[in-house]
């Protein structure tokens, strides 16, 4: 009887016991975690908002940069270009225009060289007539002599007739070739700005 009422009074014991842990493990899942009181600072929340802008700013140079620069870019490609394109076309049309001045006074001296050439066939065929089948030294010297004198009159008619055209139009002179202007210089890139350092960071790297 008595060892009965022992383990009895064993296991209501054991019961308590294990009712009591019970109960206070709920407790303790059940009360709330203390939520961390974070004091703000003034000085770096100040410093973060100016940080924030600057880096925004920062962000909005480099774009700004980059259009500028492509559009300058732009701008020294075209006006290159159109340099180019003045040079060849005033150089096109200076040889258009001698080509024009040479073509009317190659014109004028059409007819004066064939009038010369004619003049010389003349001459030609003259001696030749006045030669064929005659033996007689008289005769040859005055066939040449004749000649002499209409190929020479000829000559000089020639002449006289260009002299009185003037002077021919001079081949124009290519120009220097165009230099290159510099490639325009890059803007210099903004500075980044540097973040602010947090409170209490530099310790805990001490720390560390």
């Amino acid at each position: 009887m008595k060892t009965k009422k022992m383990v009895t009074v064993a296991l209501m014991t054991s019961s308590l016991i294990l009712g009591s842990m019970t109960a206070s493990r709920a407790d303790e899942s059940q009360s709330p975690t203390p939520t961390p009181v974070v004091t703000s600072n003034p000085v770096y929340t100040a410093q973060l908002a100016a940080y924030k802008i600057a880096l925004t700013q920062y962000k909005v140079a480099l774009v700004v940069n980059d259009i500028n620069y492509r559009a300058t870019m732009t701008k020294y490609w075209a006006d290159w270009q159109a340099a180019v394109d003045k040079y060849q076309a005033n150089w096109q049309a200076a040889l258009a225009s001698y080509n024009t001045l040479k073509d009317a006074f190659d014109a004028k001296i059409l007819p004066i060289n064939v009038a010369h050439r004619t003049a010389v066939a003349a001459a030609d065929a003259a001696f030749m007539t006045a030669v064929a089948g005659n033996t007689s030294s008289a005769s040859l010297e005055a066939a040449l002599a004749a000649h002499q004198t209409a190929v020479q009159a000829a000559n000089t008619a020639h002449k006289a007739a260009i002299a009185a055209l003037g002077a021919g139009p001079v081949r124009p002179t290519k120009p220097a070739e165009l230099t290159k202007p510099p490639v325009p210089t890059k803007p210099v890139a903004p500075v980044k700005p540097v973040a602010p350092v947090k409170p209490g960071s530099q310790k805990d790297n001490k720390k560390k």
